[in-house]
This record gives structure tokens, C-alpha cells and sequence, in this order.
């Protein structure tokens, strides 16, 4: 039997809504409805009851603990395969993409030599990947932002994600003409977003967490500016800033990891301004599905990655760039 199948059918019983749990799986609609039919025309059964919200049959009650137990020996399956090829202990994670570039070099390395006979699978992803991962694709334990807290999910806190206003030196050039410095000056502690309403924007899509992010700062500043371009990719867009495109919202966490050679580098072409911080703004989680109980490694990677965090906003790292 094709998986896929079967996690589209988990995905579809849980949201009790094709159209959502289509969004979820980065899939059409129709798509979806297709697979459906398929796995349906498949068992010779009629798993939903077509209402609003979608419900279950009695086949499709019986078929849904049958589905997850069929993916569960698959992922034991897998681990088993994993562990005898690598290792005695295998942890699934996910990570989300810019918080891995970010952190992984520091806590990641410091883990393994730690723990030599362990194996580390990790999803890189979007938050919205990733918190359908846990449910969906076993994954035992993530680390990133997180939209929403489920009721089955275990979430713990490791820091906030402060801003910085990315604003390259030709445009504040252009802003500020001969006041430049000053101005630079009168913004290091805290920028304020209204001063640079007329400079072109670079954009993060509203459904990311750089995009919710942006989309607080506009309504906190009430100010609508013009974009010139959009990226999904925050790195990217960071680096279009250097290179004098336009202004940007970058979280703090991945300015101070770059390293302080790099950084030196970077200010040649533009200023880093920090923002006011806003509490509606993600947090950076550990997070995972509370029947899933962490065995002893998964929860040690869990506390490494709370230490880490820790330190960071301690602002006391020096020892993890020697682990």
C-alpha cells in the first residue's frame, strides 16, 4: 500500500476538512479528494461521511487506528534499520530552517561526541511543516517557532526572537543625506520603523514566521510600505539587504550567530538597528506529541538544546565554541 495514502487519510480524519488538511500536506484540494477516492475504491469501503465538518464512518473509525498503527511499525521499522546501521539510540527531529543554520553548528557536533553510539535524523522544514511532522511523520521531537499550541503537544519555551532592522548604508544614505551618522546614531538603541516608511521593503510571505513577524511591525507602526521583492528563503533575503536592495526584518538570534568576523564584514554595507520587541512575535520552541514519552537520548538533546538557549540569553557562548 502506498504510505502516502495513508497519511493523507490521517491527515484529512484529523482536520475533519479536506481543504485544511490539503493546506497542511502542501497539496491541491483536488489532489487530495483523488487519494481519497483511491484509498476508498482500494478497501471496497466508504471511509467519510461527506458533511460538514467531514466524520468518519464506522469503517473509516476502524480503518484510522488500523493507519496509524501501519505507519507506527513502519517508523519502528525504519529506526530499527537506522540504529543497526549507525548506532544503539535514534532520534528523529525537526528543525526549522534558519533556526538549524543558526544553532545546529553549536549544539549538534557537542551532542553526538557525547553520544557516539546515537543517530540523528533530521527534517529541515517550515514551522508549519514541522508541526504536522510530529503527528503525521513520527518525528519525536522539534525545535523551532510554532503557531499554535494543539492540546496533545508538549511545548517548552527557549527564547524569544527579537528583531533587527536590516537597513543597508546607501539607503539611509538617501533617507538621511548628510545626517546619516547621526541619524545611525540616534537608531542603535531602537529604530523606529516610521523613519524609513519610504524606502523599499524586501518581503517574507504573511503565512511564514518572518511574514507574521513583519506583518506585526507594519500594524504596530501603522505604516505601508512599498515592497520590491518577496523570497521565502530568510538568509536570502538577508543577503539582498547587504547588497543594497532593500530594507529588512531579521531575527536578532541569527545576527549574533554569524560569528563577530563575519558580522565586521557585513556592517561594511549596511546598519543593524534593533526593534522594539512584540509579544505576539513567534518564540523559538522545543515542542513534541506528549504520547510520544522522549527516551533517555531525545530528552538529553532537548536539555543540550535548552542550555544552549540558556547561555545565548545570558549572552555567555564562549564555552560552546569550543565543545
Amino acid at each position: 500500500m502506498d504510505f502516502s495514502l495513508l497519511k493523507s487519510f490521517i491527515a484529512v480524519a484529523d482536520e475533519k476538512s479536506i481543504s485544511v488538511a490539503a493546506q497542511h500536506l502542501f497539496i491541491s484540494q483536488q489532489s487530495l479528494s483523488k487519494q481519497i477516492a483511491k484509498l476508498e475504491e482500494e478497501l471496497g469501503t466508504q471511509l467519510f461521511v461527506r458533511s460538514r465538518p467531514l466524520g468518519l464512518t464506522r469503517d473509516g473509525m476502524q480503518f484510522l487506528r488500523v493507519a496509524k498503527e501501519i505507519l507506527h511499525l513502519k517508523q519502528q521499522y525504519e529506526e530499527n534499520t537506522n540504529r543497526g546501521s549507525a548506532g544503539s539510540q535514534y532520534i528523529h527531529m525537526g528543525i526549522e530552517h534558519t533556526v538549524a543554520r543558526a544553532v545546529l553548528p553549536y549544539v549538534l557536533p557537542a551532542y553526538l561526541r557525547g553520544h557516539p553510539d546515537t543517530y540523528v535524523k533530521l527534517n529541515e522544514a517550515s514551522p508549519e511543516v514541522l508541526q504536522k511532522a510530529v503527528t503525521h511523520d513520527g518525528v519525536d521531537l522539534v525545535i523551532g517557532s510554532i503557531t499554535s499550541t494543539p492540546e496533545s503537544y508538549e511545548t517548552v519555551e527557549l527564547c524569544k526572537k527579537e528583531q533587527l532592522l536590516v537597513v543597508p548604508k546607501s539607503i539611509m544614505k538617501s533617507l538621511a543625506g548628510e545626517d546619516c551618522g547621526s541619524v545611525a546614531e540616534g537608531f542603535a538603541q531602537c529604530a523606529d520603523l516610521r523613519y524609513f516608511e519610504k524606502a523599499p521593503f524586501i518581503k517574507i510571505p504573511p503565512q511564514s514566521s518572518g511574514g507574521r513577524t513583519l506583518a506585526s511591525y507594519l500594524k504596530y507602526y501603522d505604516i505601508s510600505p512599498r515592497f520590491i521583492c518577496e523570497l521565502t528563503n530568510m538568509e536570502n533575503a538577508f543577503q539582498l539587504a547587504n547588497s543594497g536592495l532593500g530594507v529588512f526584518i531579521y531575527p536578532r538570534i541569527f545576527w549574533d550567530l554569524v560569528g563577530r568576523e563575519l558580522q565586521n564584514d557585513y556592517l561594511k554595507n549596511i546598519y543593524v538597528f534593533p526593534l522594539p520587541y512584540l509579544p505576539d512575535i513567534d518564540r523559538v520552541c522545543a515542542y513534541f506529541h506528549k504520547e510520544r514519552v522522549l527516551h533517555g537520548g531525545t530528552q538529553e538533546l532537548l536539555d543540550s538544546f535548552k542550555k544552549f538557549f540558556a547561555d545565548y540569553t545570558k549572552g555567555s557562548l564562549d564555552a560552546w565554541a569550543n565543545k
